[in-house]
């Protein structure tokens, strides 16, 4: 039976002679290897398309028997608005990529944002801080798989956390009268709060546009990573974000 699929190639290798393999995230398909035959010739229809971070259209089948998905077709709907061309921009999507491969299961049902979310991020244009804009990706990315940090209110008296501390363990935050020590706390000063909130609910293009101190993003990364530490199962620091 054939399937028709559009989502995001994650990763592409080498296959045998000819072939490729193919890591598909599809919004209906989820986390697939696809097996594309003969990928590797000249005379391949699809050439050119299967490159990581491309978002595509893919045809698929199954044969009975056997564990192997196998691309029919492929055309291209975009490609990455940035990153070819300047290194921090292409480790930020790598990371992207990397990151969706370490926490999406093979097989498993898929959230179809996680597919929109990042079609979004890809899209977004060159920005002075790409860091900044992939940490906007991850706190969007723990919102859809139900685990988003919360830095909106105080969880003991619901007012703002500022001067309080994150709690990546619970997920909470805590005001500065309720603060409480807890493991790998993050301080939640004024930037630090209004620049979470922001990545949390801004599109992409808006958060291009933003700028933010280098301790407070220093900050919220730590915040990130640990959120995704303690509740995001498969999470590895992706390795490309060592070239930024």
């Amino acid at each position: 039976m054939l399937v028709k699929d559009e989502g995001i190639v994650l990763s592409v290798s080498r296959s045998g002679d000819t072939s490729l393999g193919v890591v598909f995230l599809g919004r209906a398909s989820g986390k697939i290897r696809l097996l594309a035959k003969g990928a590797l010739s000249p005379k391949y229809p699809g050439r050119g398309v299967l490159e990581s971070g491309n978002q595509v259209e893919a045809v698929y089948y199954h044969k009975d028997g056997y564990s192997t998905f196998y691309l029919k077709e492929v055309s291209l709907v975009a490609s990455p608005a940035a990153g070819r061309e300047s290194l921090p921009h292409l480790a930020a999507n790598l990371a992207a990529l990397e990151l969706l491969s370490h926490v999406c299961v093979a097989g498993a049902s898929l959230d179809a944002s996680i597919v929109d979310t990042t079609a979004a991020y890809l899209s977004a244009p060159l920005c002075a801080d790409p860091l900044l804009l992939f940490l906007a990706f991850e706190i969007k990315l723990l919102d859809a798989l139900g685990v988003a940090p919360d830095t909106y209110g105080c969880v003991h008296c619901g007012t703002t956390p500022e001067g309080g501390l994150y709690s990546p363990r619970d997920g909470v935050s805590f005001c500065a009268e309720h603060g409480t020590r807890v493991p790998e706390a993050v301080n939640l000063s004024h930037e630090l709060v209004s620049t979470a909130l922001k990545c949390a609910e801004a599109p992409f293009d808006e958060i291009a546009e933003s700028g933010v101190s280098r301790s407070a993003r220093k900050e919220l990364g730590r915040l990130v990573h640990w959120t995704y530490t303690y509740h995001v199962q498969g999470y590895h620091l992706p390795r490309s974000l060592s070239l930024i």
